[in-house]
């Protein structure tokens, strides 16, 4: 025998317990999340959100000044059909891709009152997706989508709100929707 031998079985000895280290460690370790892998599915949801108010704030009508459906639907304050055509858009897809199911929204808008000459700012409830207690318990954060809303004339607000005190002039409304996966 000579030393040439001796060396080989300590060199495969070795590399053989640097592998099992390598493997032990790699297999043991916790997957780290980068900040930009965490929130993928968040900024897919927000998109998709904002897709869907565009669409419904985009005039069905090349004509100039035409009010969208959006408009329509906050102005003669029809949350129901909001909701079910926000629901439309929400759950298009390719046909490739799984249809999400899973998400639930909360629509409220932001609007301006003039009260003795001092402006504030004024909240109400729009609309909601089919929600029961059990759907607003989630793990998921909710994602916030506004829009501003161009109104042409905002004296509904007068008559589906029962306050005297809004302002009729045509005004920026804003829809903030909050959506979440159940």
């Amino acid at each position: 025998m000579n030393d040439e031998g001796q060396l080989y079985t300590i060199e495969g000895i070795t590399a053989g317990v640097i592998m099992l280290v390598t493997a032990f460690t790699i297999f043991n370790s916790g997957i780290v999340y980068t900040p930009g892998d965490a929130h993928i599915s968040d900024m897919q949801i927000q998109q998709l959100g904002y897709d869907a108010l565009l669409m419904m704030d985009t005039p069905d009508e090349s004509v100039s000044l035409s009010q969208s459906s959006l408009a329509e639907m906050i102005q003669s304050n029809d949350g129901g059909g909001f909701k079910t055509q926000f629901n439309e858009y929400l759950r298009l897809h390719t046909g490739t891709t799984k249809v999400l199911d899973s998400l639930e929204f909360n629509a409220t808008i932001f609007n301006r009152v003039t009260n003795g000459g001092a402006e504030t700012i004024h909240s109400y409830h729009f609309s909601n997706s089919t929600m029961s207690e059990v759907s607003l318990l989630t793990r998921e954060p909710a994602i916030s989508v506004t829009r501003y809303v161009w109104l042409s004339d905002a004296n509904y607000l007068n008559t589906h709100l029962g306050a005297d005190e809004y302002d009729n002039d045509a005004q920026l409304v804003l829809l903030e929707v909050l959506i979440w996966r159940r």
